[in-house]
């Protein structure tokens, strides 16, 4: 029985635990306390309890490494005691709860009077999270004790937060700003009208067209079914793996790109453009996507691209795709290149066919069966490989149709390869895409006017044809290049890339290197000329440097006698006389683009340059020093846009080379006149006398390479502003003749060129 003055337990004040339990609590109290002080390694993550008495109080921190800890007002049974009015004396206890992989305190209500809220809701218990604030009691009362618990994640966890929260913000921001862009994009429905019609090359003439092929007209497939079962298929595997699911974009492919060309610096250059993208820049490529190679129209393709994918099905898309995609040879979509290269109906092709066609779309000028077969067929085979890894095929199609023989339509391979020029006009395209970019032609509607001579292609391809088959056998030549440039304007009238182009399609006259020989002194001697050194100036015979005297022994001679012998000692004083360095900006001033290297190898002509280049360098100093780079186009006329469509000659010009090429003065006048007068010599009196010809002056320099590899001469008819080179060689291996055989084919060429 209680003494009747016996102090009454307060209200909320729990039963006194039993002896054993109390024992229990001393012992953890305990070790906690053991745990705090020794405290755990300062670097290890600990969390912790912020605690404040009331709204204003400034809090305390307890460090949470035990597994439960009582909160209330009794200081004896608490772990953290909390005095304040609304506080139970044990009002509530934090347990670790360690079922979870992860370990998690849980707060939880002792059968307190005011309880425990969260955003004014009571609770029973509640899994602490961090930053999460509780009050004990209602939150809205003054006295109600605050606690906070702070468990912040690692370091990691937090940067992987961070980093998710910064690319959600930017592609939030990205998803606005390409909806923005979409809104721009023109109607699609219906298409812009842009059916392609032929490239047409016009001679000089305006009226003889060089495109040999006989489709005039662009025809499309009305459904996608026509194109047969492969080239869809094969379409998908090379430029789109993803086009059934992509939005019009391939994210990954962009990425993909980026990487690859950040890792190679750009020396690897991969892009990332879907068939939609493709097809974006086909039919707005002129109204709103652009053809510049920009940034700005990679992005304006995108948005075109997406809003193609929200207006068309895949399948339609992938129709005007195939009725649009540039084959080559001025040729549109998959039924006229089906027709052009194996005379067939694009469903009737064979599995190797239709890879074979989709292989030229990388590069429909370089890859293509009529021009290097082996390459196409390399280029199907990668192709039949990436469908047989998708699944398109089985591996035993594969190889099928890798072991197939390709079977071309000959009766058109052979009637490019005999068309007017075809050298000239192969390389027509070359410029084209240098001038406007590598779509430009792919658009079609367009007429393309050049500068080409029929009467000088005539005279040029039949005089290589004479020198190879009189003089080839003899001398142990098979190949030569003859190019012919007006020095007035820089058009390129005429140009022979080889003997035959059924044979070898590679165009000697502007894509060979080779070493130009004694020709290319005419550069150290203008730079020395240039100067102010006198052409008069006599210059020493004496060998140097393992370079041989000149042929007429010891002595001095001045410089015209020493350009027209072409005395390779007397020039490499020259040269160093002027300055090595002087000799290689004055190459580079003359158009030369081929790296040079400051030494007697360069001044004797041992690297190697383009014929083509050498050709506007002699005629930069036949016309007083101005230079014009030497081209084959004069214009460009845009069919789709024309005043009267039946005359050509309203349509819209889009690029004129009197106007769009600027003559530069790369040499001066008066050293080009001297240049002149030591090239006559060469021709009057010196190494170059069977260049002469009875019509007018010629002009011009031989070039003989070691082991004569390199037969050249480079001559000009002043009087007519005609500048020709002449290269005579092998593709691989050397000659036993002479520069003056180069000559003697000038010399009759031009014979006949200016009549």
């Amino acid at each position: 029985m209680k003494s009747p003055n016996s102090p009454k337990s307060p209200p909320n004040s729990p039963k006194s635990p039993p002896p054993k339990s109390r024992l229990m609590t001393q012992v953890s109290q305990l070790t906690r306390t053991v745990g705090e002080a020794l405290k755990i390694n300062p670097k290890e993550r600990v969390p912790k309890l912020e605690v404040r008495r009331s709204h204003q109080d400034r809090p305390e921190v307890h460090d949470l490494v035990g597994d439960r800890y009582i909160l209330g007002r009794n200081t004896s049974k608490c772990d953290i005691v909390i005095q304040t009015p609304l506080v139970s004396q044990i009002h509530a206890q934090i347990v670790r709860d360690r079922s979870q992989k992860k370990s998690q305190f849980i707060l939880q209500d002792q059968d307190s009077t005011n309880g425990i809220y969260r955003q004014k809701q009571r609770l029973k218990s509640v899994p602490l999270k961090h930053k999460m604030q509780i009050t004990l009691g209602p939150p809205e009362m003054q006295d109600a004790a605050i606690i906070r618990y702070l468990d912040p994640p690692p370091w990691y966890i937090r940067s992987l937060q961070y980093t998710g929260l910064g690319i959600g913000a930017i592609a939030g921001a990205l998803i606005l700003a390409i909806a923005w862009e979409v809104s721009k994009v023109p109607d699609l429905k219906p298409l812009p009208v842009t059916q392609q019609g032929p490239v047409e090359v016009l001679a000089g003439d305006g009226i003889k067209r060089l495109d040999p092929t006989d489709i005039a007209n662009h025809t499309e497939y009305a459904t996608l079914g026509e194109f047969g079962q492969f080239i869809p298929k094969a379409v998908i595997a090379s430029e789109d793996t993803s086009f059934y699911w992509n939005i019009g974009v391939d994210p990954w492919g962009v990425a993909r790109a980026i990487v690859t060309n950040v890792q190679t610096r750009g020396e690897r250059l991969e892009g990332a453009s879907t068939i939609t993208q493709q097809l974006a820049r086909n039919i707005l490529g002129k109204t709103y996507v652009g053809t510049d190679d920009s940034a700005g129209r990679k992005w304006r393709e995108a948005a075109a691209a997406i809003k193609l994918t929200f207006t068309y099905n895949k399948d339609e898309i992938m129709r005007l795709y195939l009725n649009r995609a540039y084959a080559g040879y001025g040729v549109y979509g998959f039924k006229d290149a089906a027709k052009l290269y194996f005379n067939k109906e694009a469903s009737q092709l064979t599995l190797s066919e239709a890879a074979t066609l989709v292989g030229l779309l990388p590069s429909p000028e370089t890859i293509n069966p009529f021009k290097n077969k082996n390459l196409a067929i390399e280029y199907r085979n990668r192709i039949l490989n990436r469908m047989a890894e998708l699944g398109m095929i089985s591996d035993q199609d594969a190889d099928r149709a890798r072991r197939s023989v390709l079977i071309l339509n000959e009766a058109a391979k052979t009637k490019l390869q005999g068309s007017t020029a075809p050298y000239y006009y192969s390389y027509v395209f070359e410029e084209l895409e240098e001038l406007l970019g590598k779509n430009f032609a792919r658009e079609g509607n367009i007429v393309v006017e050049t500068n080409l001579d029929l009467a000088m292609q005539r005279a040029a391809d039949k005089a290589l044809k004479d020198a190879v088959a009189n003089d080839g056998g003899a001398y142990g030549f098979s190949q030569g290049a003859i190019v012919t440039v007006n020095s007035e304007d820089g058009s390129l009238l005429a140009m022979t890339g080889g003997v035959s182009y059924q044979a070898s399609q590679f165009n000697r006259a502007s894509q060979a290197l080779r070493q130009p020989g004694s020709t290319f002194k005419l550069f150290s001697y203008a730079a020395a000329i240039d100067q102010g050194i006198s052409p008069n100036t006599a210059f020493g015979c004496s060998s140097l440097s393992g370079v041989a005297g000149c042929r007429g022994g010891a002595g001095a001679i001045d410089m015209y006698r020493g350009f027209a012998q072409s005395e390779n000692v007397v020039a490499i004083r020259v040269a160093e006389r002027a300055g090595l360095n002087k000799v290689v900006e004055m190459a580079k001033n003359l158009g030369i683009t081929a790296k040079l290297d400051e030494s007697s190898n360069m001044v004797l002509g041992g690297n190697e340059v383009k014929i083509l280049e050498m050709a506007g360098a002699y005629a930069a100093v036949v016309n007083q020093g101005r230079y014009f780079k030497p081209h084959a186009i004069r214009r460009i006329l845009d069919t789709n846009d024309c005043k009267n469509p039946k005359d050509r000659q309203t349509c819209r010009v889009v690029w004129d080379a009197k106007t769009a090429i600027v003559p530069r003065q790369a040499l001066d006048a008066g050293v080009a006149s001297v240049m002149v007068d030591l090239m006559r010599g060469v021709v009057a009196s010196g190494t170059g006398g069977s260049a002469a010809i009875p019509q007018a002056e010629a002009i011009g320099k031989t070039g003989t390479t070691d082991e004569a590899r390199d037969l050249w001469f480079i001559g000009a008819v002043p009087r007519r502003n005609l500048v020709t080179a002449v290269w005579l060689g092998n593709d691989e291996g050397v000659t036993s003749g002479s520069s003056g055989i180069a000559a003697s084919v000038w010399g009759n060429y031009m014979s006949q060129a200016v009549r």
